[in-house]
């Protein structure tokens, strides 16, 4: 699944830090809308796994989903890792408080969710904003995209798709 940035402050360094955060795509507004589809598109197509996502496979971490929360649990993910994005354009900022802020829903969130690592590395994150400790932010920033990155759901459940661009439905014109 493609994750494409989009951002209206397109300042120097914006696009590697949002690659490095997991990021597929990076555009900046204004945007149209072929330009945004035809990202989609481009990020979207399935090519045979290559031999590093086959060794990344070797290294997945498998979490079994709550049939209760097996349809919130994609979103809750793509929350943390939009939420690392944050963190980082923070750090580059020197805003601390916004860093610390999000380690610290994510220390909330993640246990709620049924993922403890995330809630171990949110605390470790605020812990590290509070202090405005730049390093050892950046490292666990790094070390929770590393971890969303690895992370595959099992469930009983078929996939849930999220709703198409202008499908009309709740949230798809946000």
């Amino acid at each position: 699944m493609p994750i494409i940035a989009l951002t209206a402050a397109a300042l120097k360094g914006d696009q590697e830090k949002c690659m490095a955060a997991g990021c597929t795509a990076y555009l900046t507004k204004p945007l149209k809308q072929e330009v945004l589809l035809q990202a989609i598109t481009e990020r979207s197509i399935v090519a045979p796994p290559s031999s590093k996502e086959e060794s990344s496979r070797k290294d997945a971490i498998f979490v079994r989903a709550n049939p209760k929360f097996a349809d919130l649990i994609p979103v809750f993910l793509q929350n943390c890792r939009q939420n690392v994005i944050a963190m980082l354009a923070a750090l580059g900022r020197g805003d601390f408080p916004t860093v610390e802020g999000l380690g610290h829903g994510m220390k909330g969130a993640g246990g709620s969710y049924g993922f403890q690592p995330i809630t171990d590395i949110g605390a470790a994150v605020e812990q590290a904003a509070e202090s405005g400790d730049t390093d050892a932010s950046r490292k666990w920033v790094g070390e929770l995209s590393r971890y969303l990155d690895r992370v595959e759901i099992i469930s009983n459940q078929p996939v849930t798709r999220l709703p198409e661009l202008g499908s009309g439905e709740a949230g798809a014109d946000a």
